[in-house]
């Protein structure tokens, strides 16, 4: 007997959760979507089609045993295709609700075999596996990595209001969907047994929509193995400032933020910045910018982590993040951070320890942060030691054996 999670993906965080329960002999089985299988006939064909063998890189799964995985990739391959083709984000969209509700029928209808006695899923992926479970008498527990939906989409649409320039076809038609999603998420808080948050803002926010969290537990998301050696990276005076931003380009993460305070800055030859990750700003908030700014798109993780170990400092000015991995990322590779309250992993920052705390969407705070930081190289320097020895104090090993012993408080754990 144990338990089956299911996830469409298999990001990190989901793994980490698929082996805690492993180390407890107590994982019946993963359930999700696009996986890569090393030793499978097609694996060789798929792997010639460029677009497909990135995706197959990053569906890897390493933390248990790929015999426990079972997966239905039709659905994910089809959002993929859409993604290709899709200039809008409309289809796309489309695709992946779904896909998504499709994949949980999938789990529903067919995984919840004799040696399951508890389900672990994850927000508007689990609403008929939910209620499958529970039928069965099965205990469910709720994954939440994102804050509270209509939270999310408020705040999203003042910033649209303020800044109209970003309001495209797609933001319309996610608005004329919103209501259906959030009654969906609704329903499958309340089938919850135990609701998981990744910070203490994440369950703030379903708390302010008026939810009762008095079931939730919250786990923050553990680090990547630190390296030593980023304690000698990043610069000084007169190198000029190396400025990293990771993740989606986007409205949420308070990039257009960012374009502002740089702009409100022009630190000319004395910084410059470099952007990984997908473009989700308007051309007509791209264009103009400082030609100090290199947008680079999305690279490879193992490239990513060395580039954290080059730059002097990562910015992340999000308007509204679960967590943000990309701060125990830095942190693994003794890069200092800028951030704002709004990110669940600020709650490991410390001001002018390891990194900076600015208020979400201010750009001018934005901008006198950055410039302490180019007027401090040698304390932020300094920080480095601090940033690894953070992320040393949380590792995933420590974010197992927390969610573990949290579930069996509860009764959830076989």
């Amino acid at each position: 007997m144990g338990t089956l999670l299911f996830h469409p993906s298999t990001a990190p965080f989901v793994q980490q959760v698929g082996r805690a329960f492993y180390e407890r002999g107590s994982l019946a089985g993963f359930a999700t979507t696009l996986v890569d299988r090393p030793a499978a006939p097609w694996r060789k064909l798929l792997a010639r089609i460029r677009p497909l063998a990135g995706q197959l890189q990053r569906r890897s799964v390493t933390e248990f045993p790929l015999d426990l995985v079972v997966n239905s990739p039709w659905g994910e391959l089809a959002r993929l295709a859409a993604g290709r083709v899709d200039k809008s984000g409309i289809l796309t969209d489309r695709v992946w609700e779904w896909s998504e509700t499709g994949f949980d029928r999938w789990v529903a209808e067919n995984l919840l075999s004799s040696e399951v006695s508890a389900v672990y899923g994850y927000e508007h992926a689990a609403l008929a596996t939910f209620e499958a479970a529970k039928a069965r008498g099965l205990r469910c527990i709720y994954d939440v990595q994102a804050p509270e939906h209509e939270f999310v989409q408020s705040l999203l649409q003042a910033e649209q209001a303020h800044y109209p320039e970003v309001i495209t076809p797609y933001h319309v038609y996610i608005q004329q969907h919103q209501a259906r999603r959030t009654a969906r998420r609704r329903q499958e808080w309340q089938l919850a047994d135990v609701v998981v948050a990744n910070s203490e803002f994440t369950k703030s926010t379903y708390a302010q929509a008026g939810l009762d969290t008095s079931r939730v537990v919250v786990v923050p998301y553990g680090a990547p193995p630190v390296h030593p050696e980023g304690v000698e990276g990043g610069g000084l005076d007169p190198a000029p400032l190396r400025v990293l931003w990771a993740g989606s380009f986007s409205l949420r993460k308070g990039a257009h933020y960012l374009l502002d305070a740089w702009r409100d800055w022009a630190p000319g030859e004395r910084a410059s910045l470099r952007v990984f990750g997908a473009l989700s700003l308007p051309e007509k908030l791209l264009a103009g910018r400082p030609a100090n700014i290199a947008l680079s798109g999305t690279i490879p993780r193992a490239t990513l982590y060395q580039e954290y170990q080059q730059a002097d400092i990562l910015v992340f000015p999000t308007l509204c993040d679960g967590f943000g991995m990309v701060v125990t990322e830095a942190f693994s590779r003794g890069l200092p951070v800028i951030t704002t309250p709004q990110a669940g992993a600020a709650d490991l920052v410390k001001p002018y320890v390891n990194g900076l705390i600015v208020p979400a969407g201010d750009s001018t705070a934005l901008a006198e942060a950055l410039e302490w930081c180019a007027t401090h190289r040698q304390a932020l320097r300094t920080m480095r030691q601090a940033a690894l020895e953070t992320a040393a104090s949380w590792q995933w090993s420590d974010y197992r054996r927390a969610l573990t012993d949290s579930l069996a408080s509860t009764g959830s754990l076989p």
